[in-house]
Parts: structure tokens; sequence; C-alpha cells
């Protein structure tokens, strides 16, 4: 995994890089794959309100990642895959039972490691250093921790971003809670039975990379928004007047102001 320096064709790509890999070139078990499809112009409900010009490129690939692993038997990192667009490393775990699934890597994955979820309080110290997720009455105090679920069963939400890790700060035995500083500073309260792995998040290197480029956002599958005051009243219903502030309309033209 390393930072390649791109071919400069103007004075803001100079300083433009992007992560590689020599596990980039491969993408195997395409049934752990899904096709993630453009949501824009669509409302919450789905329905399309403004229509744009759509195409493949914004309709990638990406791996099922398992944010929710609590499997009781053995499992064996055989590979790791990069997510170009999202910068993500992922690991293909091979479990005993003959199932296959993409994990979240922190700094302790390696290849032809063994991958377990401890039920118990790990007895040996040397066994802390292999990749596995464990539960947050197991952890040490002061350390550094990452996918980290809020409850039981939630899946991981918390410190999965590449280089991330929060720091168990205090548990509460009796009230059965942990409190955590996230990485953004924030102190956040956490069951002792979620799960939680030890380290931070791999692909550190990604804090590295430079937003130097006017289309480096669409790299990523996302579209520029332009504001609806800014539009023709046929594309909008805040479009078509020559002052900027205007009262909230529906996309049938009626005013919701005074409702």
């Amino acid at each position: 995994m390393f930072l390649k320096k791109l071919r400069i064709v103007s004075n803001a790509s100079r300083n433009l890089k992007k992560l590689t890999s020599i596990w980039l070139d491969k993408t195997p078990f395409k049934s752990l794959l899904w096709r993630k499809l453009s949501n824009a112009g669509r409302n919450d409900s789905g329905r399309v309100v403004v229509w744009t010009k759509s195409s493949l490129k914004n309709k990638l690939m990406h791996p099922k990642i398992n944010y929710s692993m609590r499997s009781k038997l053995l499992g064996l990192v055989t590979t790791f895959k990069l997510i170009p667009l999202q910068n993500k490393l992922v690991s293909l775990t091979f479990f005993a039972s003959g199932g296959i699934s993409y994990l979240p890597t922190t700094d302790h994955f390696k290849i032809f490691n063994f991958t377990y979820f401890p039920t118990q309080s790990p007895k040996l110290k040397q066994f802390l250093n292999n990749p596995c997720l464990f539960l947050l009455v197991y952890v040490q105090r002061l350390s550094k921790v990452s996918l980290i679920e809020l409850f039981p069963g939630a899946g991981i939400q918390y410190a999965r971003s590449s280089g991330t890790f929060a720091r168990l700060i205090k548990v509460e035995l009796s009230s059965h809670t942990a409190l955590l500083q996230l990485p953004s500073g924030v102190r956040k309260t956490f069951s002792l039975y979620s799960l939680a792995s030890l380290g931070s998040v791999s692909l550190k290197s990604k804090s590295l990379l430079t937003n130097t480029k006017s289309g480096y956002w669409r790299n990523f599958g996302l579209k520029p928004h332009v504001r609806g005051v800014a539009r023709n009243p046929v594309d909008h219903p805040h479009g078509g007047r020559a002052k900027s502030i205007k009262y909230p309309r529906t996309p049938w033209g009626k005013t919701t102001k005074y409702k």
C-alpha cells in the first residue's frame, strides 16, 4: 500500500496523489459485491424530484463489508482488497464453517492470521495482538480501540474510518457501560458488551491525500449541488427571480410559508 503521484496535466494536479495496492487489479468473489446506484435527484421516499443525467461510472462496484461479525468460529485472513474511491482496506476472511466475508481491517491484521471472537477474557497477552473483535469489558483502560458498536447487535458505527481510533476512558461495572473518547474528541457512553477491536483502523496514509483538483469528488461518485434559487422556474420551484431570498414552495408551485 503506497501513495502514487499522478501525471501532471495542469497546475491543479501537481500535488495530486492516489492510493494504490497490489490487490487492486483483482476482485475475488463477485458474489460478495453489490452495485451501488446513484440517489441523485430523489427525496427520502425515493420519488424523483430533480431529473439529472446519470452514467454507469457512478454505479460503482463495492464489496459487502461485514460490520457485525459475531462468529465464534475460527477465521483465516487470506487477502486484502482496497476500495479505490472510498479508500478503505478490507480483508477477505474464510471461516471454519465455510463462510466467506469481507471484514474491516486494523493495524493488527496480517495475511494468514487467525480471527476469532472470544466469549471469555483472554488469558495470554500475545492473543491480544491477533486481529479479532473483543467485548469492551475485556479491553484495558486507556487502550486504543476502533470499529465500535453502540450496543450489542447494532453493528459497527463508530471509529471505522481509515486511520481513526477511540480511547477507553472509564468503565462503570455497576451500570455496565464504558466511556470512550471518539476521534472527534466527543466522549460517549457505550455498552460493555459491544464489539470493539484493538488498535487503529488501517490505511493511515489516507490523511496524506490532498484535494487539489476541481473534479476530486466526482471520482467518488458525488455530483455538484446547484442551488434552487439559481435555476429557472421550469427546473425548480425556487427559481426564476432576481432576488435570492424566496419563501419555500412545493414542487407544484404552492407556497408553504404560512402553513
